[in-house]
């Protein structure tokens, strides 16, 4: 298999994908799990094969900036 360099930038997007998880256990939780994937469906195909149980209600794109953090003196 050759892989192939295109002059293209894969653009990676952070999902947010909302939903009840179903525990082993019985109980339930409302959730919200983070993918970073270049479309919609690679963050559904991936969340659904991490976690099977996990019935999913939304999902939406996180377009906050990420936090910069400042490195400091410690004296």
């Amino acid at each position: 298999m050759t892989l192939v360099q295109t002059n293209h930038t894969m653009e990676e997007i952070k999902f947010c994908i909302y939903g009840e998880d179903f525990r082993a256990n019985g109980y339930s939780q409302m959730v919200v799990l983070s993918y970073i994937a270049p479309t919609r469906e690679d963050a559904l195909v991936t969340c659904k094969r991490n976690n099977p149980r996990f019935h999913i209600m939304g999902i939406w794109i996180d377009e906050t900036q990420p936090e910069v953090v400042k490195v400091q003196s410690l004296r």
